[in-house]
């Protein structure tokens, strides 16, 4: 602190002229805490001969005179030389200034003055640095702006008002001249700083966010996915002369070809389905497809009844499979589960008619089980299939009528799922665009050059797709669907094998060869020596049986970890079918495979689509220079029938380098090394894709090029209706033998893409409408009642004595027992939305049986046989003739659900006959007291659901006693 009176100086010029004089100057002065002593910081060495009276306190208000008692010379802990002075003090000094002085000729005159103060321990909060130099002038008056002013004409009126006031002299106004010009330059500047202000305040929040890309962003947020449409999907059929096989389905494209002009038949050219096509589709499964020219139109088998049907919620069908020669059977179908037939009305039942056909009567099933036989009336192979419940008729299906001999309903065979939309790199001349990264100089530091230190960050290389229209496509199959169809056909292994040990000790014949070696794979060579299977193999086959679960208990609880592994979502590869279920439970482990059409679900759940869970169809696949891939040692196709090289450095380096880049719907999950994209779709439908910076996503490396391949058409344009697919083309060549090609069903699911308007409304409501954690009772239940087969759940929380247990309760969908596969995957659902410290328990809910006593007076003009046999109809379990359920069907009663007597008396009496009914009996079965409720109202609890199935067999789930008086 520099004395009162004396400039104020940048001194270190003067201090070291001073340190070079072995002169000292006070430096700094710090008071004790006590305030009884003074530290007292030298610049240069402490001079020789330092006492107490070396220095002098001066100044303060009301304690003057304060007196040195003793001056210390404290040491330095380096052994430098001493720079530091402590002073004892007589007494405390008051909050006034002080100063203090160093006497001698050892101090310079210009640093022996120092003020101090000894409330240097009292904190103020403001700077303790003086200010530098004298105060500024004040500010002159402000000139008057308007802030208001946001465009190109006020900008120039702002500027030309102000040179009135700066430069009055200046009259000029036309515009060739010089002050002209930069005014009208300068405003236009201030009015594109404006706009480019007001345009990042708006994108800034969601209610005013105009661009796409902003609102998609925004509602990300919020974990609300803004979709970008999707592609539409059908079933299309083919008509074939000939057997064909299309060993790459990416070969074949699918169009809507308008009538009028040339018609060659259904084959055309590459070039004449991009010229005539107006919607094209592309097959989406990648498996090989089998045209067979049996399987363009398949009769369903009527076991030679005159008046035969398929009731609605069929699942089970016949077909007619070639005929007998020479006394066997000469099949012509070549179905196998998987395959997908679209059963459709071709006659009308009323008048067997063509055009009276109901064009609505028309399913896609896909197929579980095929099992072929003989009719042994009529002597004709046919062929039993079977399909999933999703995929059970809507409509009854007239198979025969009354004085018609022909066919009324048929299978179409064939059947291909597309999808709308129709590559780039499709049609003749046709080339993919490609883009090249940018080299922006990253340097030695990048990752992705000299592989050392962290990623450098670089301009971001988002190129622009040259194509508008990006197809989107729900993923089919679903990993999920797949890990769930796995996890059913993992717990059917065992049953298989047990059928199978079955059907060989009941065969009239000694096991083969065949079936030996499927046992030896299943139990080892070891135990079947054991249990003597070739000595005596019907007591080894019985063994076997009755011991099964020991034998194979090791292979069973490994299952059991597998079926475990699907159900939470994990897909079994390739690998792990291959090396291990097959090798344990032999050739019936292929259906496990995650190429196996059987585990892509029914063939409803293909045609749903679900555009917030869509993605492009798109794939950036780098160029690689020749020189950087592996050189095979003996050439290509070097490995195939030769034993397997071990992978080298080059070649996991030339795989990780010739990985594609896929598709994401965002990168905040990926990590460092994921090869993935986002595609970012405009109000114009210009797509522009967005990589990774090398934390989340891995960019591509500067130079590299990428081949862009991707699919064109989405949107509700692809929802064309039935018969308007008539047209199929190849890429590489006209496929011979093709008589016909047709859409039986309506394509659909095809979804615009969502506007900025309804994802304003929607986004802000979206974490209200989701229930992402289950803390509640009714959370549970509300969760478990979302899982596909579970009609209804209900659930109550209950501590087990260490912690609480979440038991919910279900109810299947059309069934009163609920299988233990839903059991266990419920639990698995819930397991993830649980509270800590919740443990889930899954069961079936609380059946009730009943016990209904009804009394019926029928009309003395309808038979009593009749009317008995129509009222257990109406009250029985399962579908009614015209519609609806039955009034005790599993579907109609859920938890809690209590009976009442009127509505009972109400269905009934709605049956036709029935003249009056009361109830004389509404209890529980085997309850004390049995009678009916006062009210007329049987309450069940929560947790209980009401059971009648009236079935002599199972008297246990409630009886049903009709007396029917009167009639005839």
């Amino acid at each position: 602190m520099n004395p009162p009176g004396l400039p104020v100086c940048d001194d270190e010029r003067r201090r070291a002229s001073v340190r070079r004089a072995g002169l000292a100057g006070i430096d700094s002065v710090t008071v004790d805490p006590d305030q009884r002593g003074l530290t007292v910081t030298l610049f240069g060495a402490v001079p020789p001969g330092i006492d107490r009276y070396s220095f002098r306190i001066e100044g303060g208000r009301r304690v003057t005179g304060i007196q040195v008692v003793t001056a210390t010379v404290q040491d330095s802990a380096d052994g430098d030389p001493a720079t530091e002075v402590h002073l004892a003090l007589d007494r405390r000094g008051d909050p006034s200034p002080y100063r203090l002085l160093a006497v001698g000729d050892a101090f310079d005159s210009r640093y022996a003055v120092h003020e101090f103060g000894f409330r240097q321990q009292c904190p103020t909060g403001l700077d303790c640095r003086p200010a530098d130099g004298p105060p500024p002038p004040p500010a002159g008056p402000a000139p008057p702006v308007d802030y208001l002013t946001k465009d190109y004409a006020g900008f120039r009126r702002l500027l030309l008002d102000r040179l009135a006031l700066t430069v009055p002299g200046w009259t000029e106004r036309h515009v060739p001249d010089l002050g002209i010009t930069l005014v009208e330059l300068l405003a236009h500047v201030g009015d594109r700083l404006s706009y480019q202000q007001d345009a990042v305040a708006a994108e800034a929040y969601l209610d005013t966010a105009r661009l796409r890309t902003s609102v998609r962003r925004h509602a990300r947020l919020v974990d609300y996915p803004m979709h970008d449409g999707c592609a539409s999907r059908t079933f299309v059929c083919v008509e074939t002369r000939t057997d064909l096989d299309v060993a790459d389905p990416g070969e074949l494209a699918f169009a809507v070809v308008p009538p009028g002009g040339p018609d060659a038949g259904p084959v055309i050219t590459s070039d004449e389905l991009r010229a005539r096509g107006q919607v094209c589709f592309r097959p989406l499964e990648d498996r090989a497809i089998q045209f067979r020219a049996a399987h363009n139109r398949i009769e369903l088998w009527s076991w030679g009844n005159e008046q035969c049907h398929l009731p609605a919620g069929a699942t089970e069908a016949t077909l007619c499979d070639g005929k007998m020669a020479e006394g066997h059977a000469r099949r012509v179908l070549h179905l196998r589960p998987g395959d997908v037939l679209v059963l459709e009305e071709e006659r009308g039942p009323a008048t067997g008619a063509l055009a009276d056909a109901d064009p609505a009567h028309r399913q896609a099933v896909r197929l579980t089980r095929v099992t072929p036989r003989i009719d042994a009336v009529e002597q004709v192979p046919v062929l039993d299939i079977a399909w999933d419940t999703e995929d059970a008729l809507t409509f009854p299906l007239h198979l025969t009528a009354y004085g018609y001999t022909a066919t009324l309903a048929v299978a179409r065979g064939n059947a291909v799922l597309v999808e709308h939309g129709l590559d780039n790199t499709w049609g003749t001349g046709a080339a993919a665009p490609e883009f090249t990264a940018p080299d922006t100089g990253a340097g030695e530091n990048d990752p992705w050059v000299g592989g050392k230190g962290p990623w450098v960050g670089r301009k971001a290389f988002a190129p622009v797709l040259p194509d508008t229209g990006l197809t989107w496509s729900t993923p089919f199959p679903d990993p999920a669907d797949i890990a769930a169809a796995q996890a059913r056909q993992l717990a059917l292994l065992p049953d298989r094998a047990r059928d199978r040990i079955r059907n060989l000790l009941h065969a009239d014949s000694a096991p083969t060869a065949n079936d030996q070696h499927t046992l030896t794979v299943l139990f080892g060579e070891e135990t079947l020596r054991a249990v003597g299977l070739h000595e005596d193999h019907r007591r080894a086959l019985a063994t076997l049986l009755s011991r099964f679960d020991h034998f194979l208990d090791a292979g069973l609880r490994r299952l059991a970890t597998l079926v475990r592994q699907a159900r939470s979502g994990c897909v079994l590869s390739e690998e792990d079918v291959e090396w291990e279920l097959v090798r344990s439970w032999g050739p019936d482990a292929l259906a496990v495979r995650p190429g196996s059409p059987l585990l892509h679900g029914p063939a409803s759940r293909a045609l749903r689509t679900d555009p917030r869970s869509a993605l492009p169809r798109l794939l950036l696949r780098p160029e690689i220079p020749a020189g950087d891939r592996p050189q095979e040692e003996n050439g290509p196709g070097q490995h195939k029938g030769k034993p397997h090289r071990h992978a080298t450095a080059s070649d996991r380096t030339y795989a990780a380098n010739s990985a594609p880049w896929k598709p994401a719907r965002d990168l905040m999950g990926c990590g460092p090394r994921a090869r993935h994209v986002v595609a970012e779709t405009d109000d114009e439908g210009v797509v522009t894709l967005r990589f990774g910076n090398g934390r989340a996503g891995c960019p591509p490396v500067p130079g590299t090029k990428l081949r862009a391949e991707y699919s064109v058409g989405n949107g509700r344009a692809g929802n064309v209706g039935p018969e308007a697919i008539n047209r199929i083309a190849s890429h590489t060549l006209r496929p011979g033998g093709i008589t016909g090609v047709r859409n039986p069903l309506p394509a659909a699911g095809g979804t615009d893409p969502e506007s900025v308007a309804d994802v304003r409304r929607a986004a802000p409501r979206e974490p209200f409408r989701r229930l992402l954690r289950a803390i509640t009772a009714d959370d549970y239940a509300a969760l478990a009642q979302q899982q596909p087969g579970v009609q209804r759940a209900a659930a109550s929380l209950r501590w087990n004595g260490s912690w609480y247990e979440a038991d919910v309760a279900l109810d299947a969908q059309g069934s009163a027992d609920v299988p233990r596969e839903m059991l266990d995957a419920v639990g698995q659902a819930l397991h993830r939305y649980r509270r800590m410290g919740h443990d889930v328990v899954t069961g079936p809910a609380v059946q009730v049986p009943l016990d209904v006593a009804l009394t019926v007076w029928a009309d003395p003009d309808h038979i009593a046989a009749h009317v008995k046999q129509a009222v257990l109809n109406v009250l029985r379990p399962g579908p009614l003739p015209g519609g609806g359920r039955g009034f005790f069907d599993p579907d109609a009663l859920s938890f809690g659900t209590p009976v009442p007597a009127s509505r009972l008396i109400a269905a009934v009496v709605a049956v036709p006959g029935v003249r009056h009914a009361e109830v004389t009996r509404l209890c529980r079965l085997n309850a004390t007291g049995a009678d009916t409720p006062a009210d007329g109202l049987l309450r069940m609890r929560p947790l209980e659901i009401a059971r009648l199935d009236d079935d002599s067999a199972r008297p246990e789930n409630g009886k049903l006693d009709l007396n029917v008086q009167g009639g005839r």
